[in-house]
């Protein structure tokens, strides 16, 4: 781990703490475009830990808030770490579904 071990995970603690924090701020407030960002933030540290099944549950709340709430683009993000995941649990079905809803609705208005 680059920076030594034990330092570079109190830092992604700390980091977790204060987006858990933030998500908590944004769903007490009503701001779903917040909670989206705060929920994908939360995955991704998760990600990066290697721990693929939170990563996976953060960024499920990330997905079902853009897509009942956000506007269409606010999608890209969300599907582009759920299929990076999907990716490294090897489940290659399951990323391509999210990497095709990333890439077809941008397409498709394109044409």
């Amino acid at each position: 781990m680059g920076r030594g071990g034990g330092g570079r995970w109190k830092e992604e603690e700390e980091e977790l703490k204060a987006a858990k924090r933030g998500y908590r701020e944004a769903v007490a407030e009503g701001n779903r475009e917040e909670e989206a960002r705060w929920a994908n933030v939360i995955g991704d540290i998760h990600k990066r830990r290697g721990e693929y099944v939170e990563a996976l549950r953060w960024l499920r709340i990330d997905y079902e808030v853009s897509v009942k709430y956000l506007p269409q683009r606010h999608l890209l993000p969300s599907c582009q770490s759920l299929g990076e995941v999907h990716l490294r649990l090897g489940n290659s079905s399951e990323a391509l579904t999210y990497q095709v809803t990333t890439i077809l609705p941008f397409h498709i208005t394109r044409i």
